[in-house]
């Protein structure tokens, strides 16, 4: 079955989230360094370089191929949120602005990437096992969900461990 998502989709997808990094980054500057937001228009551009190379060399690379750079670029993109959400929550010990990341930033791009390729990987031949990529979906869910619970009432860790002592 032919797929309506060619694996450049995903480049262009992790070109975006890098875009929203560094323009994020740039709402933050007081708490992250100055070269970030920079640093991440670079990778951008490096998407786009990605995207020439794979038009000049789309007879060369099969589709396998293709995905797997896609998707390690898409990769690179989710890691850099994940890191930036660790970064405020271990390193500047941010731990109100890391949740309000996590459930505004980390999960959302997760699971709408995770929805992405499992809907590449189901109507192609891919080396992904599905049931991997059903479960990430999940886990992805359920943790944005208590994340924004957490966020929308923060009293809600204080009265668990209430609860518990009792």
């Amino acid at each position: 079955m032919a797929s309506f998502l060619l694996p450049e989709f995903f480049t262009l997808l992790a070109i975006n989230l890098f875009q929203m990094l560094s323009m994020l980054t740039c709402l933050l500057e007081d708490r992250l360094p100055k070269a970030v937001p920079y640093i991440y228009q670079i990778a951008a551009l490096a998407g786009y370089a990605n995207m020439l190379i794979s038009k000049s060399f789309f007879a060369v690379f099969d589709e396998h191929m293709r995905f797997w750079y896609c998707f390690i670029y898409l990769l690179m993109a989710l890691a850099n949120i994940v890191a930036i959400n660790v970064y405020l929550a271990v390193s500047r010990k941010l731990w109100s602005l890391a949740k309000v990341w996590a459930s505004a930033v980390t999960f959302p791009t997760v699971l709408i990437s995770m929805f992405f390729v499992s809907t590449y990987s189901v109507t192609q031949v891919s080396e992904l096992p599905l049931l991997v990529l059903q479960i990430g979906l999940v886990l992805s869910a359920m943790l944005m969900g208590v994340c924004i619970s957490i966020f929308l009432s923060p009293d809600l860790i204080r009265k668990l461990i209430m609860r518990r002592r009792r």
